[in-house]
């Protein structure tokens, strides 16, 4: 399976909240019409800040947070497909609209609906994951609380060893929290998803847009999504004596730097990681 972030700065023209609107409603109609696309989700930073949502708890678990780390994004997307070859062929027409001669040809799909110089600034910051599930997500029909976790690795420490301690014995922590729904862990690859998805003249490939985006990437190492029903949930297990002292323990040993964003999800196309059916689906 291959998993690639997209993560993205509104237009200056939008509002967050017009930028939210847009995204979530014209682009994700085209988005989820990519060919064999296998999971779609949207993640929109939401718009209470995570100190007002976690109340003092967002201080005492946040560590060397970098300054205006908002300003460098509003919401980023998760693509996923079986394979690279699929994921750079997405961006093509979409045999799936009904016409007077039967199912036609969407050119309209090959563009994503054709709007992203009015929704975005510059490109996405587009990569490759790496990713652990360490509890698979359980969605129940309603609104979920979402809390992101971007973290630094401690200096000195190599990549390989960073992603063995959070992938073990933190991630085997926090999988104790109770009301825990779903709880993923990310790291970046070097694979290039980027050249052959966007084009050539893009502001992706030019000297300042790679600047931005290395910029934006040299701030965490990885990030994980958990999952509760309510802020207030996630408080209450962060909280419980049973576990908080052995979390903070193992965030001061393992994180340099470790903050939080509440984002709304929006499930586009629900991730499948199984082999894919022989059939059209959404």
């Amino acid at each position: 399976m291959l998993k690639v972030f997209g993560f993205v700065r509104r237009n200056a023209k939008l509002s967050h909240d017009d930028y939210r609107a847009a995204h979530i409603g014209y682009h994700n109609s085209f988005g989820r019409r990519l060919p064999n696309i296998r999971g779609y989700l949207l993640n929109v930073n939401a718009n209470t800040s995570i100190r007002e949502t976690l109340g003092p708890l967002a201080d005492e678990i946040t560590r060397n947070e970098p300054a205006d780390f908002d300003t460098r994004w509003d919401g980023w997307g998760q693509l996923m497909f079986d394979n690279l070859d699929d994921y750079l062929a997405a961006r093509s027409p979409a045999k799936d609209r009904a016409g007077p001669t039967g199912l036609e040809m969407d050119e309209a799909v090959a563009s994503v609906g054709g709007d992203g110089d009015y929704l975005y600034t510059g490109s996405p910051f587009q990569f490759n994951i790496d990713e652990h599930v360490a509890v698979p997500v359980l969605r129940p029909e309603h609104k979920m609380f979402k809390l992101i976790q971007f973290a630094r690795r401690q200096p000195g420490q190599s990549m390989e060893d960073f992603k063995k301690a959070w992938t073990t014995d933190y991630a085997e922590a926090q999988d104790h929290l109770a009301g825990l729904r779903g709880h993923i862990i990310n790291f970046r690859t070097g694979l290039d998803v980027m050249t052959g998805f966007f084009k050539p003249d893009s502001e992706a490939f030019q000297p300042d847009g790679i600047a931005l985006r290395e910029e934006f990437f040299s701030l965490w190492d990885g990030m994980a999504e958990l999952w509760f029903d309510s802020a207030e949930d996630f408080i209450a297990a962060r909280t419980h004596p049973a576990i908080k002292q052995r979390l903070d323990e193992l965030e001061n040993d393992l994180f340099s730097s470790v903050y939080y964003r509440e984002v709304d999800e929006t499930v586009a196309v629900n991730p499948n990681r199984h082999p894919a059916p022989s059939f059209h689906y959404r």
